[in-house]
């Protein structure tokens, strides 16, 4: 707390010091970039953003000053002000990697897949060589949405080539195996995401559709349980438990599942039309 009170305090100074007409002047800049840095740390969003806009007014060619302001606005939920930090970066500096995969995600979150996916593309297309793990999950995911999945396991596996222990991008490909009918790769590739991360509540889930997939109706019911006990928030794990019941005709666990996913999320059409048949004789 002391600490926090000291660099807001700082920051006034700063500003006050700053009041008068600004010139160009890296080191200044600097310093408030820093303290943006960590009053971002610390939460203290508008003060971190005051100071980046200071470390911009001393230098206002430093593309990276606007790339980490633009992250902060992102974290906020101002998409369209990211947006512009994002590319103000990029005219500033076109390599960026970075930049352009934020402004994929800018574009992404926003719906645009398609602009999201010339983004990240353009961004592994920077720097061949460079290790683009996370611009190519990303651009494995678009893929996968659009149930182009050869290429997303092409996207997910040159992922995983830079970043072999990523539990996330080896769920992804995983699932994208289960999806394409390979269910031996899949249950190896989710098996493998869960050896480097075995609080993966997505894998357990993905692992759990798979075995329910093969009719290894037990197997699915621990996989589901195990992705509840990380996160008992995630009302979809509630759903296919209950339907696992159902086909093996526990209809009570099945009830108990129900009543847990609609207590979390009461409006599911879904959630209601599956408990009505549970508790029809």
């Amino acid at each position: 707390m002391r600490r926090s009170l000291f660099l807001v305090l700082l920051a006034s100074l700063l500003f006050a010091c700053t009041s008068q007409d600004v010139k160009i002047d890296a080191k200044q800049s600097q310093s408030h970039y820093k303290l943006a840095l960590e009053l971002a740390e610390l939460r203290l969003f508008k003060n971190a953003l005051e100071e980046f806009d200071l470390a911009i007014k001393f230098n206002p060619k430093d593309p990276k000053i606007y790339r980490k302001k633009g992250v902060l606005l992102f974290g906020m939920k101002k998409y369209e002000e990211a947006k512009n930090d994002f590319q103000k970066t990029i005219q500033l500096d076109p390599k960026d990697v970075q930049a352009h995969i934020n402004l994929g995600m800018v574009h992404y979150t926003a719906g645009n897949k398609n602009e999201a996916l010339k983004n990240w593309e353009h961004a592994v297309d920077i720097k061949p060589d460079d290790n683009d793990s996370k611009a190519l999950n990303n651009i494995g995911n678009i893929y996968k949405t659009k149930n182009e999945l050869p290429r997303a396991i092409e996207y997910y596996q040159k992922a995983i080539a830079y970043e072999p222990a990523n539990s996330t991008y080896l769920n992804n490909l995983g699932d994208s195996y289960r999806l394409m009918g390979d269910l031996e790769k899949a249950e190896e590739t989710l098996l493998r995401s869960l050896r480097v991360n075995a609080n993966g509540m997505l894998t357990h889930f993905n692992l759990g559709i798979l075995y329910q997939t093969e009719g290894k109706f037990q197997k699915a019911i621990d996989s589901f349980q195990k992705s509840l006990n990380i996160n008992p928030s995630y009302t979809e794990a509630y759903y296919q438990l209950a339907n696992t019941h159902l086909q093996t005709n526990n209809k009570e666990s099945a009830r108990q599942a129900l009543e847990k996913a609609i207590q979390a999320d009461p409006d599911s059409l879904k959630f209601q039309e599956l408990y009505k048949k549970v508790l029809t004789p």
